[in-house]
């Protein structure tokens, strides 16, 4: 599902507290995708289980249709929407309430996940930000613009995400996302696999001056 106005020029605006060197912000998909690992994609649509368009699930029954994040409404309780835009669907818990998504029932792990992306599809009225736990019990506050792909990678796992007004929970505003993207670290290339390209490096660099020794 694509949203026209999601990803035009204006890209969305994140303006972040201090971050340490472990956590990078990014604000497009594909720099992001560059960065992590596996990672999977929650569409909202109807071929991963979701039920048609508009629809209100309460928690525990949106928490389970994935099985990838655990849902929790802040400002109406139980006020999960499904909203169909421009013939798709988007989550829009925000056009009537806060919310937060907990990362500790995913298959990259319990502890928390080490990247978040989605496309902000609104966030009017009264803007929303989101307010990052981290594994190690630390918080981040971000300010999201209108628009784009906000993602954020951390080496001490993201936990949750609460999004509201400064953080915290509110029935004001209109806020709604798409293609929520959970990921795990890349993968790094054992020592011995180092050691092994190393060497396969020097070989070749001794059979190429070898050759041209040969041909000298």
């Amino acid at each position: 599902m694509t949203f026209k106005f999601l990803i035009t020029a204006a890209a969305v605006s994140m303006l972040a507290l201090p971050a340490s060197a472990a956590t990078t912000l990014f604000s497009d998909r594909a720099s992001f995708i560059a960065a992590v690992g596996a990672n999977f994609v929650d569409t909202y649509e109807t071929a991963l289980g979701y039920p048609p368009s508009p629809q209100v699930l309460g928690d525990a029954a949106m928490s389970a249709v994935v099985g990838q994040t655990r849902y929790e409404t802040t400002g109406i309780l139980g006020n999960n929407l499904l909203l169909g835009i421009a013939g798709g669907t988007a989550y829009c818990s925000g056009c009537q309430g806060s919310f937060t998504l907990h990362f500790d029932q995913t298959d990259f792990g319990t502890g928390g996940v080490y990247g978040v992306a989605l496309d902000l599809v609104a966030n009017a009225f009264r803007p929303f930000s989101s307010l990052i736990t981290f594994g190690d019990g630390s918080t981040q506050l971000l300010l999201l613009g209108n628009g784009g792909t906000p993602g954020i990678t951390s080496d001490k796992l993201i936990r949750s995400i609460a999004f509201g007004v400064e953080g915290k929970p509110t029935t004001d505003g209109f806020f709604a996302i798409d293609n929520l993207t959970i990921a795990s670290a890349a993968a790094v290339p054992e020592p011995a696999t180092w050691a092994m390209m190393i060497m396969g490096f020097g070989l070749v660099g001794v059979s190429m001056r070898r050759g041209r020794r040969v041909m000298g």
